[in-house]
């Protein structure tokens, strides 16, 4: 009993003087984003790629079952070009924090994924899913990683995909002593795509983040490394409530 509320203390610490952290994640990905029990979180983000010419909106949704279950869905959009079939399939991810080891200073979280890609067309096929996610926050820097693996059913092919992201506080330096404020951070991210049949696509991320308590702006430039080296642009909002 004493440990469980001497965990439960920190925690509570840590929640009030860094409320910001619980918003920071990477640009690539949403699987690492933390959600208090009860908490709904919606993100718009719009990416336009230049090879090929397309630009795809995506809506995300997060809710907190515990402090150590989240509930994620995705649904993909593709506005351009046009035609038909431009609504792609629900992704849906479990994710549960496995181990996780707060500090006034610092936390440090890993989680495992599970969950299908549900086919939102009788004519397509589904996939299952997993993967692991790792975050570590320390002082004005955050680093995630995760690792997502997709089976593919019937004609679908198998991909797959990882994300590695550094994010720095650039302002402010220091947080208040109580309450929360506004925060710029900066984000560096190596990504990585994976198609069955194809070569791996690695990529790189620059981006910034506008953080607020209760809502998120946020923005980058990827460029592959490989295949093409295409360049795309991404544009981000989060709602936190």
């Amino acid at each position: 009993m004493k440990s469980a509320s001497k965990n439960i203390t920190l925690i509570a610490i840590v929640f009030l003087l860094f409320p910001q952290l619980l918003w920071a994640m990477g640009l690539r990905s949403f699987v690492a984003l933390p959600i208090e029990e009860g908490g709904h979180v919606i993100r718009l983000i719009a990416e336009q790629n230049k090879r090929p010419s397309n630009t795809y909106l995506s809506a995300n949704y997060a809710y907190g079952i515990s402090a150590k279950q989240t509930l994620l869905l995705s649904l993909p959009y593709r506005l351009s070009p046009s035609g038909s079939e431009r609504t792609g399939n629900i992704s849906a991810l479990y994710r549960h924090i496995i181990w996780q080891n707060d500090s006034p200073n610092s936390t440090t979280r890993i989680g495992l994924l599970g969950g299908a890609v549900l086919a939102t067309k009788k004519e397509r096929d589904s996939s299952i899913q997993a993967g692991i996610v790792s975050s570590f926050y320390q002082q004005r820097y955050e680093f995630d990683a995760d690792i997502l693996y997709r089976q593919g059913l019937g004609n679908n092919k198998n991909t797959g995909r990882y994300d590695f992201s550094w994010q720095y506080r650039l302002s402010p330096a220091h947080y208040p002593e109580w309450g929360s404020t506004s925060e710029w951070d900066g984000v560096i991210e190596l990504n990585g795509r994976y198609l069955e049949g194809n070569s791996t696509t690695h990529q790189i991320t620059t981006g910034l983040q506008w953080i607020h308590k209760q809502w998120v702006l946020e923005g980058g430039i990827f460029h592959d490394l490989n295949n093409k080296h295409n360049t795309g642009l991404l544009l981000s909002t989060r709602l936190h409530f």
